[in-house]
C-alpha cells in the first residue's frame, strides 16, 4: 500500500469515528478542567496526567474514582479499537474512490459512463492522465471502483458529488449523458464552480448545443451521432431498394430519416421502445415497435428480398449474440443486402466481418473526432 492510500485510508476512518472521538475528547477535557481547579498549586503537566490517569491525584473523590473507572475503557474502546479493529480492515473500496477523486488536482472529470466515456477513461489510464469520473449506476463503474480509480457514485446534479470530483481544481470536463435536463444543470453547476474549466458536452437537440455555446456557460457542445453520419450519408447516397434499420437511439433515427429523404426508397425503422422520433416521417418512414431477434420477426414485416440495405445498430452489450445471429443468417439467406453493424468492442470486430459485413463504431469515430476538438493543453489531446 502506497502512502497516500494508507492515509487516504486513515482519513477514511477517522471520518466514520468522528462522533466516536468528539465524544473522548469531551469528556477528557471535563476531566481536564476539574482536575485544573480543584487541584490547587499543581502545574499543567501533572494536570494532564490526572488526566489520562497516568497518575493519581492525592485526595480522591466521587468524579475522580468515576473518571479512573471511565476513561480507560473509553479510550480501550473508542482508540484501540480504531487502530487495530478498523485500520486491518478491508476498507470501502466506494468511499474510497470518491475520497481519491476529491483529491485530484488539473485533471478530467468525466460525467456519465457510456461507450465515449469508456474510451476516454481507456485513454487516461494508458496515458497515465489524471481523471475522475462521476455515475450513478455503480454497476456501470463497479470494475473501475474495485481496481480503485477514482470514482464518484451518485447523481452528478448533486453539488456534493461535484465537488467530491474535484471539479474546482479540474482542467476539464466531460458530460456524456443522454438526459438533456442533466446536461444542462451539470454544466450551470460546473461553470459556477470553476470560472476556467472547459466544458465539452455531448447533445443532440440544436437548441440545446446553442444554449450550452453562449454565455456564461461558453461550453464546447457536440453530437456524436451527427459525427457518425457524416460517414454513412456516403453509403446511402445513389443506392435503391428498401433499407431496414434496426436500433432504438438517436443515431438509429438519424439513419432511418436520412434515407427517406431519398426518392423511391422505403424505409422500414424496427425500434421497440420508442413510439416516435425526433424528425419529421414520410410516407416513405415506417415505424416499427417490434423487437427483432430472428429473420422471422423481419418477414412479419418486410419483404426481404426487395430490401438492398440493413443497418444493424443495437448498442447493449447483451444484444450482440443477437446482431451475430441477425448478421450470419442474412448473409446466408440474403447476400444481395449490403449489411451494415455498428461494433463497440473492436475484439469482435472480426467476428462480423467474416460476413461480409460493413461495420463502424460510433463511439471510436466520436473519440478521434473530439480529440480533433479538444485545446491543445486537454487531457485526451493527439
Amino acid at each position: 500500500m502506497s502512502l497516500i492510500s494508507f492515509l487516504i485510508n486513515v482519513e477514511l476512518k477517522l471520518k466514520q469515528y468522528k462522533v466516536q472521538f468528539l465524544f473522548l475528547f469531551i469528556f477528557w477535557f471535563c476531566g481536564f478542567l476539574y482536575f485544573l481547579i480543584t487541584e490547587h498549586g499543581v502545574n499543567i503537566p501533572q494536570i494532564v496526567l490526572y488526566s489520562f490517569t497516568i497518575r493519581t491525584p492525592p485526595k480522591s473523590s466521587d468524579f475522580i474514582n468515576f473518571y479512573n473507572l471511565v476513561w480507560p475503557i473509553l479510550l480501550e474502546v473508542i482508540v484501540f479499537g480504531f487502530l487495530v479493529g478498523e485500520l486491518l480492515e478491508k476498507y470501502n473500496p466506494i468511499i474510497t474512490s470518491r475520497i481519491l477523486a476529491k483529491h485530484k488536482r488539473n485533471h478530467a472529470v468525466i460525467i456519465g459512463y457510456q461507450h465515449l466515456s469508456d474510451r476516454i477513461v481507456d485513454y487516461c489510464i494508458e496515458n497515465k492522465k489524471p481523471f475522475s469520473i462521476i455515475e450513478d449506476d455503480k454497476e456501470l463503474v463497479e470494475d473501475l471502483i474495485n481496481f480503485g480509480k477514482p470514482v464518484v457514485v451518485g447523481d452528478p446534479t448533486d453539488i456534493n458529488n461535484l465537488i467530491d470530483s474535484g471539479i474546482k481544481k479540474a482542467k476539464e470536463a466531460f458530460i456524456n449523458v443522454d438526459d438533456s435536463r442533466i446536461v444542462i444543470i451539470c454544466t450551470e453547476k460546473i461553470r459556477k464552480l470553476n470560472p476556467d474549466c472547459k466544458i465539452y458536452v455531448r447533445a443532440f437537440e440544436e437548441h440545446v448545443q446553442d444554449y450550452l455555446r453562449q454565455p456564461p456557460l461558453n461550453a464546447f457542445s457536440f453530437s456524436t451521432s451527427k459525427w457518425a453520419m457524416e460517414h454513412i450519408k456516403l453509403w446511402l447516397k445513389g443506392k435503391s431498394g428498401a433499407v431496414v434499420v434496426i436500433g432504438r437511439d438517436r443515431l438509429t433515427h438519424r439513419i432511418a430519416f436520412e434515407a427517406s429523404l431519398q426518392e423511391n426508397r422505403e424505409i422500414f425503422l424496427f425500434d421497440d421502445i420508442n413510439e416516435g422520433i425526433e424528425f419529421p416521417m414520410n410516407p416513405n418512414l415506417h415505424l416499427v415497435n417490434d423487437y427483432i431477434k430472428y429473420l422471422s420477426d423481419l418477414r412479419k414485416h418486410v419483404d426481404l428480398s426487395t430490401v438492398s440495405q440493413i443497418f444493424i445498430c443495437y448498442n447493449r452489450e447483451s444484444e450482440f449474440d443477437e446482431v451475430l445471429y441477425l448478421t450470419s443468417r442474412l448473409h446466408l439467406r440474403y447476400q444481395h443486402i449490403k449489411l451494415y453493424v455498428r461494433i463497440f468492442d473492436e475484439e469482435l470486430l472480426n467476428l462480423v466481418q467474416r460476413y461480409k459485413a460493413k461495420t463502424f463504431s460510433t463511439s471510436k469515430n466520436a473519440f478521434e473526432m473530439l480529440q480533433r476538438e479538444v485545446s491543445p493543453d486537454s487531457i485526451i489531446a493527439k
